[in-house]
């Protein structure tokens, strides 16, 4: 039976897989990979749980462990004054490594038998894989604990923008994280639709709904949908006469001449029929004249394996109209049409329904409106969620 098969035994979550190893020097420090930092403590958490969570995608643990206690990563990892203020990378870019409340590590390790249960079961599953929980402390120095997961972006492909979305506007911190070299956008910022062929579309909402209806029953909320988008080419169309020649008009996309030269054809194709809308036609006429990627966009996605990762879809960007920002998306004009590939995840779900949570729902219940807050139990946050995914991403009914 592969390792990978088995169970989460008590044995694996107890105390007892949680030693400190005392790190005074190499030579006594010999179960720890070569080049590691010295003069620290280290606690790694239920390694023979994570290792069986490891082995699901085939990640030795041995180049694990190698990447994890480099020098250059407990450096950066103890260096950080605000746990889950910002994000790590290993060298090798597979590996996210973000630094954590000890409230959020227990959190983490309640539902950790259920979470290996949920992935194993659904492989496809969009929430984001965690690798590992560790303690490291240096000498003279506080405990810093940090989770290690997969790299929602570890494609080669240049993310022209990267969106951090929980599906609510009001009562959320303005200041924004880095991911990367990228500023990870919030709700106001999302001007994007995207158009999946409606098989695919009905398969990820599904998907999504198993995933947060495991969070429900963790009693997880707060957690949040991470987007990267790619522009594969030059746009489709442009119905707005305030767009540029190709579109892009204030948005931070970097497009090669390839790229350009490669769609140019496909440009006369698309220009009779947007001009069958006027500037600001309503979407339900500008998407009857789209034209659709044809079949080998159908056939690409529907042998998608895992979704996520390098998802084709039709994006496209749109200009709030009437009641400004507000979600879901039912006012808008329409500026251009893209092909894109998607990146995503669900992260941060460390945060529970607390009595600091409840307090704050109260808080802000007073200032906002209650239903469009962050902090709401975990029934209707999931609702919610799923609700503004199925919002985003659209059925692209030329392709049916």
């Amino acid at each position: 039976m592969a390792f990978s098969d088995r169970e989460l035994s008590a044995a694996d979550l107890t105390n007892a897989q949680q030693s400190w190893i005392q790190c005074s020097s190499r030579k006594s420090c010999n179960n720890l990979p070569p080049g590691a930092v010295t003069g620290y403590e280290w606690k790694d958490y239920c390694p023979k749980a994570f290792r069986l969570i490891q082995e699901l995608d085939n990640i030795d643990n041995d180049d694990y462990m190698m990447l994890v206690c480099s020098d250059e990563t407990i450096r950066k990892v103890t260096s950080i004054s605000r746990p889950g203020n910002m994000f790590l990378f290993s060298n090798d870019t597979r590996f996210a490594i973000k630094t954590l409340r000890k409230s959020e590590v227990k959190i983490l390790l309640e539902m950790l038998p259920a979470y290996y249960s949920h992935i194993k079961g659904f492989r496809n599953t969009v929430l984001n894989k965690l690798y590992g929980v560790h303690v490291v402390k240096p000498a003279g120095c506080t405990k810093t604990y940090f989770v290690v997961v997969a790299n929602i972006f570890k494609s080669d492909l240049l993310m022209h923008r990267c969106y951090d979305l929980k599906g609510s506007l009001q009562g959320r911190k303005p200041e924004k994280m880095q991911y990367r070299d990228k500023t990870l956008h919030k709700e106001p910022d999302l001007d994007f639709l995207f158009y999946l062929e409606p098989l695919v579309r009905q398969r990820l909402l599904k998907q999504i709904q198993h995933d947060c209806a495991f969070l429900e029953a963790a009693g997880i909320m707060d957690y949040s949908l991470m987007l990267g988008l790619h522009v594969k080419g030059s746009p489709k169309g442009c119905v707005d006469s305030r767009c540029s020649s190709n579109g892009m008009r204030g948005f931070d996309v970097e497009l090669h001449q390839s790229d350009l030269a490669s769609h140019r054809s496909s440009l006369s194709l698309y220009r009779d029929s947007i001009n069958k809308c006027s500037t600001g036609a309503s979407f339900p006429d500008y998407e009857a004249s789209e034209l659709s990627f044809g079949e080998q966009w159908l056939e690409s996605n529907s042998q998608t394996s895992k979704f996520g990762e390098e998802l084709s879809a039709r994006g496209v960007r749109i200009l709030r109209t009437g009641s400004g920002n507000a979600l879901p998306c039912q006012n808008f004009t329409v500026i251009g049409c893209y092909d894109v590939l998607l990146c995503f995840g669900i992260v941060d779900f460390f945060q529970n329904y607390s009595v600091i949570k409840k307090i704050e729902h109260a808080y802000k219940s007073l200032q906002f409106d209650r239903k469009m807050i962050a902090a709401v139990n975990p029934k209707i946050y999931s609702s919610r969620f799923q609700g503004f995914i199925s919002d985003i991403f659209k059925a692209d009914e030329s392709l049916t």
